[in-house]
C-alpha cells in the first residue's frame, strides 16, 4: 500500500498539497470564526477569552439585526444596486474593452490613454461631489450605478483577454457579412462567458460591500445594506458603552453583522468559481 502510493505521489507532490492546504486553512478560517462567533451564545463567549470554534449555537444578534425596519429596504437598495449596476457595468466594459483591442480602432491609442490616466490620478472627494451635484445625480438611485460604470482596471482585463481572441473568429464573421456590431453579440459576445463572469463577480461584490460614497450621496431611504448595518452596530456599540440596552457583546454583533454581509457572497461564489478561474488565466497564454 505504502509502495502504491509512492508511486502515485512524489514527496514533491504531496508538500505541494500540504502547502495548499495550510494556505487554504488560513484564508479560511478568518470566514469561518466570524460565523462562528456570530452563532455564539453570549454565556459562552464570556465563558473563555479564545475561541477556535462556536461553542452553542444561537440566532439572537442576527434577529436583534433584522428586527430593524430599516433594514429590509436596505436590502432591497442593495439587491437592485447589485443586480442592475452589474449587468450595466459588465455590458459596458466588454464592449469597451473589446473596442479597445481592435487594431483598426480609429483614435484607439487616445482612448486608451484617457483610461489610464484615472487608475493613477484623481480629482478629489469634493470635486467629484460637485460633479454628481452638477450632473443631477445626487440622491437618486442611479449615483450608485452610473459614476462607477466603468473600472480602468477591469477594463483593462478584458482589453487583454480579447487581444489574444482568435482573429480567425472575426475575420469569419466578416467574410460571411456580418457587422462589427453584430460580429460582438453574436459571435464574441456568447464564446466570452468565462470573462463575462470574472468581471461580473468583482463588479457584483464591489457593489454589494460599497459603503463610503453611498453614506454620503443618497439620503437615508436609498442607503444600501452596509451603510445601515454600520448605523445598527455603531448605535448597539454607543448604548452598550453607556451601560444602557442589550447583553449583546459588541465583538459577536460585529461579527454578525460582518456574517450578514458576507454570506450571500459565499452563497453566490461557488456557482461562478469556476469560470472565474478560467476567465483570469485565459488571457495568460498566447498562440
Amino acid at each position: 500500500m505504502t509502495l502504491a502510493l509512492k508511486r502515485k505521489f512524489s514527496w514533491g507532490q504531496v508538500l505541494v498539497f500540504l502547502m495548499l492546504l495550510l494556505i487554504f486553512i488560513m484564508a479560511a478560517y478568518p470566514f469561518f470564526y466570524v460565523l462562528s462567533l456570530s452563532v455564539m451564545p453570549y454565556e459562552q463567549y464570556v465563558r473563555q477569552p479564545i475561541h477556535i470554534g462556536p461553542s452553542g449555537f444561537t440566532l439572537t444578534y442576527f434577529q436583534e439585526i433584522f428586527r430593524d425596519p430599516r433594514l429590509i429596504n436596505a436590502f432591497q437598495v442593495s439587491i437592485a444596486r447589485t443586480v442592475i449596476g452589474t449587468a450595466l457595468n459588465v455590458v459596458v466594459t466588454i464592449m469597451a474593452g473589446y473596442a479597445l483591442s481592435r487594431p483598426d480602432l480609429k483614435y484607439g491609442r487616445i482612448l486608451t490613454v484617457l483610461f489610464i490616466v484615472p487608475m493613477f490620478f484623481g480629482g478629489g472627494i469634493i470635486p467629484y461631489f460637485l460633479t454628481i451635484r452638477a450632473l443631477g445625480l445626487l440622491n437618486t438611485f442611479w449615483v450608485l450605478v452610473i459614476p462607477g460604470l466603468v473600472s480602468p482596471f477591469y477594463l483593462f482585463v478584458v482589453r487583454a483577454y480579447y487581444r489574444s481572441y482568435p482573429q480567425e473568429i472575426i475575420e469569419a464573421g466578416r467574410m460571411d457579412g456580418a457587422s462589427q456590431f453584430g460580429i460582438f453579440w453574436r459571435i464574441v459576445w456568447p464564446t466570452s462567458i468565462p470573462m463575462i463572469a470574472t468581471i461580473a463577480l468583482l463588479y457584483g461584490t464591489g457593489h454589494w460591500n460599497e459603503y463610503f460614497w453611498s453614506s454620503i450621496l443618497v439620503q437615508p431611504n436609498l442607503h444600501p445594506a452596509p451603510v445601515i448595518l454600520n448605523s445598527i452596530m455603531n448605535n448597539r456599540s454607543m448604548l452598550q458603552g453607556l451601560g444602557l440596552g442589550t447583553q449583546l457583546t459588541p465583538q459577536s454583533f460585529i461579527a454578525a453583522v460582518s456574517a450578514t454581509l458576507i454570506i450571500p457572497v459565499l452563497i453566490v461564489y461557488p456557482f461562478l468559481q469556476r469560470y472565474v478561474v478560467t476567465g483570469i488565466l485565459v488571457g495568460s497564454v498566447k498562440g
